[in-house]
């Protein structure tokens, strides 16, 4: 074996979403300001954060995050995704935070309040931890409502998305009818090739089940913060009480609140990696099954 790359990373999951935490690799980042330092991963470390996002080490649902000092947060933090996907999830700070509380690598809060720089601002959020203070029970944050505007919904006021109630064309949104909505997700994405992301809804008795697809087609296991605050601009306050996927995770509307809603949400520790790229690899940057 000839090795030239080594990697080290925390792998996480919040809601069936994955991110990949970058602890160690060629990624070197020494822009003292948040724009700059973004602008930087986006137009740099290609191949690394290929080889870090696509399988056999990743896949296609993988998001990578950066953790950097920072002299206005708690840290910051910065995203490398698929081309696909949208540049910003809020489930990262839920992830993000709880790996750095469990592994002991930040420093605990005394209000159990803690910040987090991004380009798109600067977050807070509230961490309920156990009685030992050696896990994270839950996130709390607080996001703007989605707005409705023309054929989209937009979030935050960049991220837009296509809402639709389920067709009859497919009997359901379980798992079980997985094949039939994958295509049928494809088909949406290509039609709706303006938004960032196509949601398809149905109402369960008083809770909604939901499928977001990527630009590509891709199916997110998450249920989604984006696609909650989507659907309760088109279905209202009262309809959207918990937002379920066909993968059995949900999001639950913790509070609300004269500027948004309250999420709470877990993020779990799923692995902490080191992965290596042998010189004569001929799949080095790996590939990407959809």
């Amino acid at each position: 074996m000839n090795y030239h790359k080594s990697f080290q990373t925390i792998d996480t999951q919040v809601v069936g979403e994955a991110f990949r935490i970058v602890v160690q690799s060629p990624i070197v980042i020494s822009q003292e300001n948040i724009v700059e330092a973004a602008n930087a991963l986006n137009t740099q470390f290609e191949n690394t954060k290929q080889i870090l996002l696509n399988e056999p080490r990743g896949h296609r649902g993988m998001n990578g995050c950066i953790i950097l000092p920072s002299a206005v947060a708690s840290f910051r933090l910065l995203f490398f995704q698929h081309a696909a996907s949208t540049d910003f999830k809020y489930e990262a700070l839920v992830a993000t935070t709880t790996a750095l509380i469990e592994l002991g690598t930040i420093e605990v809060s005394e209000n159990d309040i803690y910040t987090i720089e991004t380009v798109k601002g600067i977050y807070e959020v509230n961490v309920q931890l156990s009685e030992k203070k050696d896990a994270v029970l839950s996130v709390h944050m607080i996001v703007k409502p989605a707005l409705v505007e023309d054929e989209f919904v937009v979030v935050d006021g960049e991220r837009h998305y296509i809402v639709l109630e389920k067709p009859q064309q497919l009997k359901a949104l379980v798992l079980d009818e997985l094949a039939d909505i994958s295509t049928w997700g494809v088909n949406a994405s290509t039609k709706y090739s303006a938004a960032d992301g196509v949601i398809v809804y149905e109402k369960v008795g008083s809770e909604v089940r939901s499928v977001t697809f990527e630009r590509d087609g891709y199916i997110l296991r998450s249920p989604s913060v984006d696609s909650t605050l989507a659907l309760i601009a088109v279905l209202g306050d009262g309809a959207v009480r918990k937002n379920n996927s066909i993968f059995y995770s949900c999001i639950e509307i913790a509070g609300k609140h004269e500027v948004g809603y309250e999420l709470a949400l877990t993020g779990y520790i799923t692995g902490i990696h080191q992965f290596v790229v042998d010189r004569e690899d001929p799949l080095q940057q790996g590939f990407v099954i959809v």
